[in-house]
């Protein structure tokens, strides 16, 4: 799975609480933080295949990043508890959907796992991996349709609003101004408008044409 499919997971276990943005972004991004592994790219193919899915997915990353997400989230135990939950299913999804060779019991123990080794390769990168791409996704609208939020929130909410907007509003909604689709929402009369009638302003700010003027 990537990185982008690992937030996600992420994501959703940022939603099993009443989180600020600030937790649901720490809870996220520790869902892909195994990966961070896979910078080793950086230093050519061998250090790729040396380090990736070896070096931070294993029990000693995880407990690692249980003590970051300590000293960040030590106010809040539930946050704290799913940063670290995101992080370890990293490692359980990797193991269930992607046929390489993992160490997860390192430092404890150098045991090497690959359940590839047990089920036909088809299983665990066709079957398994598109049935949990299929699960992502899901969840992933569900999450909308409930908070109206995206993983986009993490880098800026601002973002994230105008971004689904322009893919979501012209499935269903009119332009307030004309009968063309629309494609933005101002964020002062909170009313539908197409491009030609709205305006994105600094900081991402969407106004329509009467409130801009």
């Amino acid at each position: 799975m990537s990185p982008i499919g690992h937030l996600q997971y992420g994501w959703w276990f940022a939603h099993w609480g009443k989180f600020g943005r600030r937790e649901r972004a720490i809870i996220a991004l520790a869902g892909a933080g195994p990966d961070l592994d896979g910078l080793s790219l950086l230093a050519g193919s061998d250090a790729f295949h040396k380090y990736h899915h070896i070096l931070f997915h294993n029990v000693g990353a995880v407990a690692g990043a249980m003590v970051i997400a300590g000293a960040l989230l030590w106010r809040k135990p539930l946050a704290w508890l799913l940063t670290v939950v995101a992080f370890a299913m990293h490692v359980v999804e990797d193991y269930v959907t992607v046929g390489w060779i993992q160490y997860p019991w390192r430092p404890i123990s150098g045991s090497a796992v690959n359940l590839a080794d047990h089920l036909p390769n088809w299983v665990v990168q066709g079957a398994f991996q598109y049935t949990a791409m299929a699960f992502i996704v899901g969840m992933s609208v569900w999450i909308y349709i409930r908070h109206r939020r995206t993983p986009l929130e993490i880098i800026s909410p601002a973002l994230d609003r105008l971004i689904v907007y322009y893919a979501v509003l012209p499935w269903r909604h009119r332009c307030t101004s004309c009968a063309n689709r629309a494609h933005f929402r101002c964020d002062r009369c909170d009313k539908d408008f197409c491009a030609t009638h709205s305006r994105v302003g600094s900081r991402l700010q969407i106004l329509c044409v009467g409130c801009r003027d």
